[in-house]
């Protein structure tokens, strides 16, 4: 029976071509919209700047002009006066024409009549006495003079007493021996005239004369100071006889308010009227009418949004339809069919469809009867062979995969583990020169002491095999043996008191001497007993005491650990030191721990021909009494300044960690040799091929180029001498051997670098492994490392590798977030591990740690784990820059000094 899609029941989501569709039609309607509406405002808000300041202009022309009207009438009124000629008229009648002429004008103030030599015949005025033919002679006067140039004259604007602006207005008369009339006139009425002008609502007209000299202002106090604005862009323009712009002119006013402003022009007198109106109120409609715009443009743009879905969801369905229908049929679905109604050439494509998927059953059928008589005979012989071979892979998968882990746990504790520590070991051998003093020697044995425990741990931990066998060798030495025990409870004592438990050591006078043996692998029992004792010990206390009975030709060391912790039961006595066991099933939930550190302890105990035991009882806690002989040394423990080496040499250190290259030169220098410094392979090629050098300490692990490939480069120069290839490496894998020693290299130092192995290894003599301190786990940063690491390097080295941490951290987590977004899965290895390594150097052990994990499933990650990782890094490294950040304050330093001096 056939099924039948419609698009009714078709709920799959939108796909790329339904939102390519939408985004299209959208951004089309969009750039339409906004493209129309764009152009309407930009026009609109021209025109309407335009219909304002025409508005304004017509404002300032219409003051202009009845300023103009009322100075003409003036004019025409004194030519009146003037009409005779003098020698057909007396003074007196000039004198009582006068007087008529101000009755009727009350803006003159004055008159005076003047021949035509400048003479004074009459002088009518308002506020003094009339003077009729005082001859007094004004013929240099700039009124009589104009007048008799221009029939004309208009004097400059001046103020009466400070309070009212008058004006001088001269006329020639007619005759053959024309007289001047002089006017003083009062322009009060100017001043009304502009009071009165409103343009808008809150603007404002002025008056300037041809000067530049504001006159006439609806605020009076500008215009009696006599305020200057010649120098004014717009006054200075219109003076020049520069017409106002189309669009008005935005400036600022007496207040400092912008406002738009426009003028014209008295003609007979040159003056110049301004209009101005505030920008607020002269851009409202403007402002208005683009919001107006703006919501329209919204409202359609929605609307186009809505259409868009519709049409795009009418295209696009019917294709998602022919595109499940043909995923539903290519998995077996033939009896599918679609029922697509759109009259057009997808109904028909989907009418095709169906056709086809009729044909496809049939022959489906047909075929799958064919296939069942002819493949029915092999199914016994194939559930056979299938069955076998499933076996067979099976085991093999097994082998295979407990082969790849265990590779995998040795490279990982080989190279990873070693890394971190390259720092760490470095600085605390540079500063064993000799000078320091005793408590600076103490904290530097502690630190020492551990490092090189926790380099003996990864070599254990690599050599677990050979554990199983009793073949591990001890490595023996003199060292002081209440050095070495004080040394482990200062390590674990800041544990046990975060615990809130006490912690007691009773040594001994005898321990008090130097003894011959293998004190790495001690410390690392002494180490295991304290700490097991710590972890199962939920309240009360640990005491630990020691003595060393001295014989003829050894002394035989007593240690016993006592706790109050939750005990062991009898029968479990001897099972806790088997691997991998602990007393109850409960102990791994309640306290964690693998079963493996009393084991070690053990096997460590008697391979130095010593015997580890127990005493113990539920709940009354437990003691381990440590039996171990040791050799008597032939004298104290010195410690000192190097050794200078035979010859100074030329080294070149090749390593793309910042960290491990500042640590590997300060120890080159103490060791009296020179350094040059190669941050990869090419640069290390490049270097050797200019300049001489005797040694190439080669790391081996780089990107690009790794120093294999960069140490066979530098043989094939034509070098005279051919210096010696040297590899540091953290990598101390059989692989990594096999492969070191196939292409000639016999000389590996391993990470972190020990300054005797490297002085060895410089002076051809045997090399010294190395291995790892572990790094604290819990918190961000190990505090005690960094803290040792202050005192031990000083604030300012510190400091300087904080700054490279940082810079190398944020170009790192960069690289790394690359790689994820890629999928390069290679790059991403690569570049937790440059990070975790960097990391390590300042105690940085979450980092580190996560890194290290990052590092080892980066090859089977999938694209979405590559990116979470890579946030889950940049997020881990950024707060531990901030803890180390707080912890590196001044303000937190000398409290961080405190809480590390107590823990001693």
């Amino acid at each position: 029976m056939n099924e039948e899609i419609d698009q009714g029941h078709l709920r799959t989501p939108p796909g790329r071509l339904f939102r390519k569709y939408l985004y299209a039609i959208v951004a089309l309607a969009f750039a339409a919209l906004a493209i129309n509406t764009g152009f309407d405002v930009w026009f609109s808000y021209r025109e309407q700047k335009q219909l304002l300041a025409a508005a304004q202009r017509e404002q300032a022309a219409s003051a202009a002009i009845q300023i103009g009207q009322f100075v003409g009438q003036i004019e025409n009124q004194i030519r009146w006066l003037s009409r005779l000629p003098p020698e057909l008229s007396t003074n007196e009648d000039e004198r009582l024409n006068a007087i008529r002429l101000l009755r009727l004008s009350p803006a003159i103030a004055e008159l005076t009549e003047l021949d035509a030599k400048g003479r004074e015949q009459v002088r009518v005025s308002r506020r003094v006495a009339d003077r009729v033919g005082s001859n007094v002679d004004h013929s240099s006067s700039a009124a009589f003079r104009g007048a008799n140039e221009s029939r004309a004259y208009y004097g400059p604007v001046y103020f009466f007493d400070d309070t009212e602006p008058f004006m001088t207005i001269a006329v020639r008369g007619a005759g053959s021996t024309p007289n001047v009339v002089v006017a003083e006139v009062n322009l009060r009425f100017i001043w009304d005239l502009v009071a009165g002008i409103r343009v808008g609502n809150t603007g404002k007209a002025y008056v300037v004369d041809r000067l530049g000299v504001l006159i006439a202002h609806p605020d009076l106090w500008p215009a009696l100071r006599r305020s200057d604005l010649s120098s004014h862009p717009d006054v200075r323009a219109a003076l020049d006889g520069v017409g106002p712009p189309s669009g008005g002119l935005i400036k600022e006013d007496f207040s400092g308010q912008r406002v738009l402003s426009t003028y014209a022009t008295v003609p007979s007198l040159g003056w110049l009227v301004f209009a101005e109106l505030p920008l607020s109120e002269a851009y409202a409609p403007i402002y208005a009418s683009i919001g107006r715009s703006a919501f329209l443009l919204i409202v359609l743009l929605a609307f186009a949004t809505l259409v868009s879905l519709w049409l795009s969801r009418r295209m696009t369905v019917p294709i998602q339809m022919l595109s499940q229908g043909a995923q539903r049929i290519g998995s077996g679905d033939l009896g599918l069919r679609l029922a697509i109604k759109t009259g057009d050439e997808l109904e028909a494509l989907g009418d095709q469809f169906n056709r086809m998927a009729a044909h496809l059953h049939e022959s489906y059928a047909t075929l799958e009867r064919k296939v069942i008589e002819r493949t029915s005979e092999l199914e016994k012989a194939r559930d056979h062979a299938l069955a076998e071979h499933d076996a067979a892979e099976r085991a093999r998968s097994v082998a295979v995969a407990a082969n790849e882990t265990k590779s995998r746990f040795l490279a990982v504790v080989s190279h990873e583990l070693r890394t971190p520590l390259n720092g760490v070991m470095g600085v605390l051998q540079l500063l064993d020169d000799g000078r320091l003093g005793e408590i600076q020697r103490r904290h530097l044995a502690t630190a020492a002491a551990s490092g090189e425990t926790l380099i003996a741990l990864v070599d254990a931990i690599l050599e677990y095999a050979r554990l199983e066998a009793s073949t591990e060798a001890l490595e023996t030495r003199d060292f002081r043996l209440d050095q070495l025990i004080e040394t482990a409870v200062d390590l674990m004592g800041p544990q046990a008191f975060g615990k809130g438990l006490s912690f007691d050591l009773a040594c001994d006078a005898t321990v008090n001497s130097s003894v011959h043996g293998d004190p790495v692998r001690l410390n690392r029992i002494l180490l295991n007993l304290i700490g097991n004792a710590i972890k199962f010990t939920p309240s009360g206390g640990i005491a630990l005491s020691a003595t060393a009975e001295r014989h003829d030709d050894h002394a035989l060391l007593r240690v016993i650990v006592r706790d109050t912790g939750i005990g062991i039961a009898p029968d479990m006595h001897e099972r806790i030191f088997e691997d991998f066991v602990q007393a109850d099933d409960s102990i791994a939930r309640r306290f964690g721990g693998t079963g493996l550190g009393l084991a070690i302890a053990r096997r460590l105990t008697r391979l130095m021909r010593g015997e580890l035991t127990v005493e113990s009882a539920p709940g009354a806690g437990s003691v381990f009494t440590l039996l171990v002989p040791l050799g008597l040394a032939a004298s104290g423990i010195a410690l000192g300044a190097l050794p200078p080496p035979s010859r100074q040499f030329r080294v070149l250190l090749v390593d793309d960690d910042p960290v491990n290259c500042e640590v590997g030169e300060a120890i080159l220098i103490r060791l009296g040799h020179r350094a040059a410094i190669a941050r990869n392979g090419a640069a290390a090629v490049a270097l050797a091929r200019k300049q001489p050098f005797d040694v190439v300490l080669m790391d081996l692990h780089m990107p690009d180029m790794d120093g294999v490939e960069a140490a066979t480069r530098i043989r094939q120069l034509p070098l005279q001498p051919m210096p010696r290839i040297i590899v540091v490496t953290a990598d101390v894998s059989r692989d990594t051997r096999e492969r070191l020693t196939a292409a000639g290299i016999g000389k590996v130092v391993s990470k972190p670098i020990l300054m005797n192995a490297l002085r060895e290894a410089l002076e051809n003599e045997p090399e010294r492994g190395a291995a790892d301190p572990r790094p604290e786990t819990g918190a961000l940063i190990d505090r005690h490392f960094l803290a040792d690491q202050k005192d031990l390097l000083g604030t300012s080295q510190i400091a300087k590798l904080h700054r490279l941490l940082d810079e190398t951290g944020e170009k790192l987590i960069a690289d790394i977030a690359a790689a994820a977004a890629a999928g390069d899965h290679k790059q991403l290895a690569r570049s937790a591990h440059q990070l975790g390594s960097a990391a390590s150097a300042l105690g940085l052990v979450r980092l580190f740690d996560r890194c290290r994990d990052v590092e080892q499933a980066a090859p089977s990650m999938s694209s979405g784990e590559c990116q979470d990782a890579a946030r889950e890094l940049a997020a881990l490294r950024e707060a531990s820059m901030n803890a180390l950040d707080d912890l590196l304050a001044p303000a937190k330093h000398s409290s961080l000094s405190k809480d590390e001096v107590g823990s001693h």
